[in-house]
């Protein structure tokens, strides 16, 4: 039977919580520290609350900012492996630049993972589009259109990898490669959950050949629904849509303007919306007439959507986008252990209420 991340109708996770700050680029004090101790104590509360997945992000430099501990992440396969052992029921993801890492090596990485949580890993294949990073590895960094090309490739020799029990010869464009094999298998025979995160005409396009998700950028609600009608359009084979985004939530909507306000507008970090807008013009993957609206996106978010308000406002946002079509959503908050009790305690009793935490067949 084909994975999947739940059988809830709305999916929820949490993201970022192995990156300092998560994805808000802020000095408060209060700000998430992505200690190991700390990022077990949320998976477990995580779990016990019902929340669906953790996903990580992929980043080797930080985003340019000046916050103390800009560049503090952990990285993800070794993250999750740690998470998957610690759980029992949550499914959990690692992100995998695919220029940075050789399939080979990254296949054995993976299906240990995989074997450690028994089915509940997913897989995360990104492209790369931070142009310090490539430097960082001495690789060159391709046009857009051909690093897809190149991560494409690459998932291919993995699925084979996946699938094959014999070794075979491959040669491509980007490997050539002798006597391929890899053991252990995923678990259960059954290949990980990929996931793909695509904006560009291209990476939808490759989403909707290889991934089992497509995480997209939510540009307004009022939209949503047409834009997932065009997602799913002619598409051949069902896959999840989910959205990245950020959650500013208090008990009111005047404490959660507040606490916006003093988390970016205070204590902003906004050198990194200047690293970040010239990131998306190199990657190619956010339009420019939409960068030049994002400054406070990029600080309170990475550029990613935003939910706020109080309990009742974020269940109901929540709520539109079920009914636009969206699967779930992978959410940052500014402080992990902080801001999960009013998540678990207000916002997810609230979706229950409204029916979109309950159990859907296929």
């Amino acid at each position: 039977m084909p994975r999947k991340i739940s059988d809830r109708k709305f999916k929820l996770g949490l993201f970022c919580s192995n990156c300092d700050g998560g994805i808000t680029k802020t000095f408060a004090p209060e700000r998430w520290v992505p200690t190991w101790r700390n990022n077990l104590q949320m998976a477990l509360e995580a779990e016990a609350a019902e929340i669906d997945f953790l996903l990580p992000l992929a980043n080797w430099l930080g985003m340019g900012g000046t916050a103390p501990t800009e560049s503090n992440i952990l990285e993800p396969l070794v993250w999750a492996a740690g998470l998957l052992q610690a759980t029992r029921k949550i499914t959990v993801f690692a992100t995998v630049h695919a220029p940075f890492l050789h399939p080979v090596f990254a296949v054995k990485q993976i299906n240990t993972c995989d074997q450690i949580g028994e089915g509940r890993f997913g897989l995360n294949v990104v492209s790369g589009g931070n142009p310090p990073e490539f430097g960082l590895f001495g690789v060159p960094m391709a046009e857009h259109d051909e690093r897809y090309a190149y991560t494409e490739e690459w998932l291919t020799l993995v699925k084979r990898m996946w699938s094959e029990d014999k070794p075979f010869d491959f040669k491509g464009r980007f490997f050539d490669l002798k006597g391929v094999l890899s053991n252990p298998k995923p678990w259960g025979g059954e290949p990980p959950l990929l996931i793909s995160a695509g904006s560009s005409p291209t990476g939808r396009k490759f989403a909707r050949r290889h991934a089992d998700c497509l995480f997209m950028l939510v540009v307004s609600l009022d939209t949503l629904a047409d834009e997932i009608r065009a997602i799913r359009a002619g598409a051949e084979r069902h896959f999840g849509i989910y959205a990245s985004g950020r959650l500013f939530c208090r008990k009111t909507r005047r404490e959660t303007d507040e606490y916006y306000h003093y988390i970016v507008h205070e204590h902003g970090d906004w050198k990194a919306a200047d690293f970040l807008d010239e990131m998306h013009r190199h990657s190619g993957s956010i339009p420019a007439e939409a960068r030049s609206q994002m400054r406070e996106r990029f600080v309170s978010g990475t550029g990613t959507f935003m939910v706020k308000g109080d309990p009742d406002e974020v269940a109901a946002a929540f709520k539109r986008m079920s009914d636009a079509g969206l699967d779930g959503m992978a959410t940052a908050v500014v402080n992990f252990l902080d801001d999960l009790p009013i998540l678990r305690d207000e916002v997810l009793p609230r979706m229950k209420r409204l029916g979109i935490r309950d159990t859907v067949s296929d």
